[in-house]
């Protein structure tokens, strides 16, 4: 048959999500076709796409012919009918839903095709046309069916591989109602969405606290942000946040998307460092013939999270190139924690838990100091109901005040976002085909956090000063809550990238694939009404008037911290708040890649394909940071730069032993994958990771299969470069109350990478006679070792008191050992100047070592069930699908002589149970999607239980089949999601909230209404 084109489009071979099966042959189904008038191998990419049918043809069959303009509804053949009129080419059935197109033989072939009856339905929006690839068949008579390039394997032509992968496609994506890729991914149930995310950050949950720029990651398994690898077109990001170590999936158009891939399997060897979790690939539409704008509007029920979305898609092919141009523009509004009962108030009782308000407040609280272990504890409380001019000491009351510190804060933040997406191939003659695409995204958001708040020292100085006790002055723990805004936030990032191509056309059926790429995160936060220290001094009376400051506190007024009621004078607020801090990081990825992958020779059962490349990167990180908060005019307050050279070689290999060709009995199939991976890092730390998979069909409708391969992650250039840093911390030390400890927190430039081993054994029953059905049972498993973390932050509370914590402890007496006072004093030059004021060096008791170290192990295992069903309801069709992800276990060793601790299914740690089931009902033109989400109950460290969560979405499409007037290439689709306004089930989070973040969503009832409409 010469080379073919297989056009795979509604669902690769190796998707869960199968498009809905027709009664019969899917090429007889009729349906609403739109085909320009063009080249012939554009016509038939679009006719594939439009019909959900699968067509194989060899390039050179097609090239130079022409297509005439096709519109009305008709079914595959009838269409391709009228395409290929006088071209010579006529149609063959390999099977149904696959059609192979050869030169017209003499005599034509007469054979009558199967009649069926035809089913009536809607046309479905098929995502993109992917870009012709030529590959070889291997004998004049085969049927050989050549999908794309999925995620998972480097050689062209893997149908289905060993590895589990879950590919959402466009329709999909549809169904679903989202508005970003961050959405359609987070919906996922093998993602954790505890770290790098907008609400975590914002409730102050998010372990890593590296998402400086509330950037969404996706994180598989809960094995990390940082290592789970995201591509787009099979390329690498920048590193995005403060570390560098997550790729920012919330910047990449969502109208732009053909699909989603991803891999739920360990594939460095594939790929390299950071796939460890698994990867995920983001391929973006290549081929667009005609125009297309997508508008979106909604919001939540509740009167917040209002949505806005406008793209717009343009592309053209021509018979040997095509570009495509995607633009897109969202915006979502701020989401107040006061707008939701569990979060409005840090005083949980009322919900069942406990009150976390601070003393932090305003009436303020007044702090004495414990002698012994120099802690910080409220002594009296000021009183309310006056206005700080005429206490007297015995208007003081013993105790302390307590502030809802949770009132000015934000639970999401705004976000708004533009993006733009190009992509062009053009053929270079007749073996080369060049290849461009470039993506730029501007994202900008802001939001409020905790009211500024800090301890004040208030002396005789100060015109309201008044001691309950007679001192001569006092700590005062104050909270700026009544009188101003919360902490704000307002940032802004920029996501590019830009890659040039050649795919290059070999001897026999070889291909060369070569690019370099370029991309760049830059991120710039900046935080407004922060407490400037020196000013605040300068308003108190503690330091004299400042000539280089407007200010002059005897004109201006001087700050009043004993007020019971109302506030500060405006000017005095305005001149203490006036402090701010910026921070810039820029990420950047240099890439050139080349690669070769073809036929080495046949056995029996097919051909022995291989896959050899090299590629090199050059990954840089660089962050500068000026501060107006403890000084007259900005300091810088943090810098770090960091770049690396990382080379690679790789080969993969696959070998058929088994196949239709010489089967045996208990031998349907059986395929062999290899894959080995080598990469040096500049510095001299060197990887190698094997990766093997087996793939086997014991009869012919079932198939087993099996991965086992070792991976690693690099550390970050955060995790090496990050400044060293300390701070003064009142920790517990036991029974003999808290200690002032000097925590030493930052980089560490003797870290190694982490490894890790994983396998997977997987059974698949897809029946022959039964193509509408398919169900997967995936068992995995994934062991971490020299997990790179921060013990001591991780667990602060206790490490200075567990056993496992004892090599990040150091209790010292520098008041009676001179060498130990040095050592204070020399880790004090790491401290701002009013952080190492604070204490004398003589008071500290210990220091805590908080740095990036390699540390315990990491144990995860679960079980995936995945599968559809398609069916004809009264000669409707109904799809059915479902995705279950089971967590069995979750273990962590903090160190390597800790115990293990069992994670799974803890509050603030993935679930042990999510699920996702969804039935497609199409009807005439209309399609109605329901959508059940789970997540099972969880459980609290105290073994407290936290209720299960079942959520329910819908939507319901309206496709008109107009061939021509306002109604032609319409879809108007209605999306409620979370359609009985289902609040998270409470949890006593020690961040102050009644939910846990990490596993469930406080947006409750959001509507959106989405018109599309192809021109």
């Amino acid at each position: 048959m010469g080379r073919f084109q297989e056009l795979l489009l509604g669902s690769a071979a190796a998707m869960v999500m199968t498009a809905p099966a027709w009664a019969g042959d899917p090429a007889q189904a009729q349906t609403n076709l739109k085909i320009s008038a063009g080249p012939l191998d554009a016509a038939i990419l679009s006719l594939a796409a439009q019909s959900q049918v699968r067509i194989l043809f060899s390039r050179d069959l097609v090239v130079g012919k022409r297509a005439a303009k096709l519109e009305g509804r008709y079914s595959a053949y009838e269409a391709l009918d009228q395409l290929l009129a006088g071209s010579g080419i006529e149609v063959d059935t390999a099977k149904p839903g696959v059609l192979i197109l050869r030169a017209t033989r003499l005599p034509v072939s007469t054979a009558p095709r199967p009649q069926v009856p035809r089913v009536e339905a809607s046309p479905r929006q098929a995502p993109a046309a992917a870009a012709p690839r030529i590959e070889a068949a291997q004998s004049p008579d085969a049927v050989t069916e050549l999908s794309e390039i999925v995620v998972g394997s480097h050689i062209r032509g893997v149908k289905q591989g060993a590895s589990p992968v879950i590919v959402l496609d466009r329709a999909e994506i549809d169904r679903g109602g989202y508005a970003t890729v961050a959405d359609a991914l987070t919906a996922v149930p093998q993602a954790f969405g505890g770290t790098t995310s907008d609400d975590t950050g914002t409730t102050s949950s998010d372990p890593t606290t590296t998402n400086g720029n509330r950037a969404t990651a996706i994180n598989l398994r809960g094995l990390g942000a940082d290592a789970t690898l995201v591509l787009i077109n099979g390329r690498r990001m920048a590193g995005a946040g403060l570390m560098g170590d997550f790729a920012d999936i919330s910047s990449i158009p969502l109208a732009a998307v053909a699909r989603i891939e991803v891999l739920l399997d360990g594939a460095s060897a594939l790929y390299g460092s950071d796939a460890v979790g698994g990867v995920v690939n983001v391929v973006m539409r290549e081929r667009y013939e005609g125009s297309e704008t997508r508008a979106r509007i909604g919001g939540s029920t509740r009167g917040d999270l209002g949505q806005r979305q406008i793209a717009h898609t343009f592309g053209r092919g021509w018979s040997n190139g095509s570009i495509l141009l995607s633009g897109e523009y969202q915006r979502r509004n701020m989401l107040m924690a006061s707008s939701r009962a569990y979060t409005a108030d840090a005083d949980l009782r009322s919900l069942g838990g406990t009150d976390h308000r601070l003393y932090f407040s305003q009436p303020a609280t007044i702090l004495g100091v414990d002698p012994v272990t120099f802690a910080f504890t409220p002594a009296y409380a000021v009183p309310a109901g006056q206005d700080g001019t005429n206490l007297r000491p015995s208007d003081f009351i013993p105790g302390k005040n307590l502030a809802n510190w949770r009132k000015p804060m934000s639970l999401l933040p705004t976000q708004e976002r533009g993006s733009l997406y190009v992509a062009a191939s053009q053929e270079a003659g007749a073996f080369v085909t060049l290849t461009a695409d470039a993506r730029y995204s501007d994202r900008r958001y802001y939001d409020y956090s905790i009211a500024p708040q800090t301890t004040l020292t208030v002396g005789r100085n100060n015109p309201y000063f008044v001691s309950p006790n007679g001192s001569a002055s006092h700590y005062v723990a104050y909270s700026f809550l009544n009188e101003t805004t919360g902490l704000k936030s307002v940032g802004e990032v920029q996501s590019r990238g830009l890659s040039f191509g050649a795919k290059v056309r070999l001897p026999h059926d070889w291909r060369l694939d070569a690019y370099v790429l370029h991309a760049e995160e830059l991120g710039t936060s900046r935080y407004t009404t922060m407490l400037n220290s020196t000013f605040l001094n300068e308003a108190l009376g503690n330091t004299p008037d400042n000539p280089a400051t407007a200010y002059n506190a005897p004109r201006d007024g001087y700050f009043n911290p004993f007020i019971g009621a109302g506030r500060n004078k405006q000017a005095v607020l305005d001149f203490v708040t006036s402090g701010w801090e910026t921070r810039r990081t820029v990420g950047r990825l240099d890439t050139a890649s080349v690669m070769a992958d073809g036929t080495l020779f046949r056995l029996p059962a097919g051909a022995v394909r291989l896959a050899v490349g090299a590629q090199l990167r050059e990954e840089n990180l660089k962050t500068i940071g000026l501060s107006a908060a403890s000084s007259v005019t900005p300091i810088p307050n943090f810098s770090r730069y960091g770049d690396r050279t990382v080379s690679a070689l790789f080969a993969e290999g696959r070998v058929p032993l088994f196949g239709p060709d010489n089967r045996r009995p208990g031998l349907e199939r059986l395929d062999l994958s290899m894959a080995v991976r080598r990469e040096h890092y500049q510095g001299g730390a060197t990887s190698t990771v094997p990766k093997l998979g087996l793939l086997w069909s014991p009869v012919s409708d079932w198939s087993l299969k099996a991965t086992y391969g070792e991976s690693f992650r690099a550390p970050s250039l955060g995790e090496i470069t990050d400044p060293q840093r300390v701070t003064p911390v009142n920790i517990s030390a036991g029974a003999s109350g808290t200690v002032l400890t000097l925590l030493r927190y930052g980089g560490n430039p003797n870290l190694a990478p982490e490894t890790a081993k994983s396998w997977t054994t997987g059974l698949e029953y897809a029946p022959a006679a039964l193509p509408q059905v398919r169900i997967n049972a995936t068992l995995w498993n994934t062991e971490f070792k020299g997990r790179i973390g921060q013990p001591a932050i991780n667990n602060l509370s206790t490490v200075l008191t567990a056993p496992d914590l004892a090599p990040f402890r150091q209790f010292i007496s520098p008041a009676t050992n001179p060498a130990e006072l040095a050592l204070v004093k020399d880790l004090l030059k790491g401290a701002t100047a009013s952080t190492a004021s604070l204490y004398a060096p003589e008071a500290y008791g210990a220091i805590a070592d908080a740095r990036y170290v390699n540390t315990g192990d990491f144990k995860v295992r679960g079980l995936d069930l995945t599968g559809s069903y398609g069916l004809s309801v009264r000669g409707d069709p109904l799809v059915i699908t479902g995705n279950l992800s089971w967590l069995m276990s979750y273990e962590r060793r903090i160190t390597a002589v800790a115990k293990g601790v069992e994670l799974a299914g803890m509050a603030e740690y993935p679930a042990d149970l999510r699920g996702r089931v969804s039935a497609t009902w199409t009807h005439g033109a209309y399609n109605v999607t329901t959508i059940l989400n789970h997540v099972g109950d969880l459980h609290t460290a105290a073994g407290v239980r936290i209720p299960s969560q079942t959520t329910a979405d819908l939507q319901v499409e309206y496709r008109p089949s107009a061939v021509s007037g306002p109604l032609k290439g319409l879809s108007l689709a209605l999306t409620v999601q979370n359609l009985f306004d289902s609040d998270p089930p409470f949890y006593d989070s020690p961040a102050g909230v009644g939910y846990d973040p990490a596993n469930y969503d406080p947006s409750g009832r959001v509507v959106a209404l989405q018109l599309t409409k192809a021109w």
